[in-house]
């Protein structure tokens, strides 16, 4: 499996952007149209068109984790925090505060010191049943605490319990996603995917996240839904990476030390964009 940044890092960017994108468009349309319900979305052209841009994104980052090691491929999907900031205007109306530029600025210096100190060996494409098992009973016991809050919740807290949820459904559809295009890359009879098992989560988590962000987007909070989903699925991603895949980190004390302020510069700066106001409370 090739492993080139010149690749991989350029082909995450722009799906962070078609997530961005999406989430705009999608968030709009639920909060202010739809209602929540999808029968309604499905006769909004733009909501359609943010659908089309998920399509187009998860085909990049599918290529993109094909190509890359998840933890670092996963973190850069963070970007969609600035994108969506830049892309806010032009549909919500909502001009960026000088605390959400701070917060997108920390979140860019901290993507770029990430990739810097990150560099990590590329791992391997599978893992055993038995890990398989435990990060996945681990996932659906934490789906299970999100849904909870989220059915007893108003507001952002709901946007962000839903967020949340979704999070966890797509951090691990990306590790089941690098199973099957690895799988895809060496099969000599495409119906044969159809008996892997990993296909079938990956397309069971997809359809789950999918409706768990819609369900975030029509409580009104985008911050909320967009941050929240965004850092579970990156924490989440990146620690079934490391744990399935073997997919360690250089462990010198300098990058360990850029990785570290560059990491907490991210959580810096997704916490500003969080305690942001919403454009859907002004």
């Amino acid at each position: 499996m090739t492993s080139d940044p010149t690749i991989y890092v350029p082909l995450t960017l722009t799906a962070a952007f078609g997530f961005a994108a999406a989430s705009v468009l999608q968030q709009h349309e639920a909060a202010n149209h739809g209602g929540g319900r999808l029968s309604r979305l499905l006769r909004r052209p733009m909501w359609i068109l943010g659908l089309a841009a998920y399509v187009g994104a998860y085909g990049l980052q599918a290529w993109a984790v094909s190509l890359g090691p998840v933890v670092v491929v996963q973190p850069l999907i963070a970007a969609q925090l600035v994108f969506a900031l830049l892309l806010d205007p032009l549909f919500g109306g909502h001009r960026a505060s000088r605390r959400e530029w701070l917060g997108a600025l920390a979140v860019s210096l901290g993507l770029a010191g990430f990739l810097v100190g990150m560099d990590p060996a590329a791992g391997r494409a599978g893992a055993s049943p038995e890990a398989w098992g435990l990060a996945a009973g681990a996932s659906l016991a934490v789906l299970a605490a999100a849904l909870g809050t989220g059915t007893r919740s108003h507001g952002a807290l709901r946007s962000a319990a839903y967020g949340s949820a979704a999070g966890i459904c797509w951090g691990f559809m990306i590790v089941l996603m690098k199973v099957v295009t690895a799988e895809l890359a060496h099969l000599q009879d495409a119906t044969s995917l159809f008996t892997e098992p990993y296909l079938y989560g990956l397309v069971a988590t997809a359809i789950a996240g999918f409706a768990l962000l819609q369900k975030a987007f029509a409580a009104g909070s985008l911050s909320a839904a967009l941050v929240s989903y965004t850092l579970v699925e990156i924490v989440l991603a990146v620690v079934l990476g490391i744990a399935l895949f073997g997919e360690k980190p250089h462990s010198d004390a300098t990058s360990l030390a850029i990785t570290s302020v560059s990491s907490l510069a991210m959580i810096a700066g997704i916490a500003l964009l969080a305690g942001a106001r919403d454009p859907a409370a002004r």
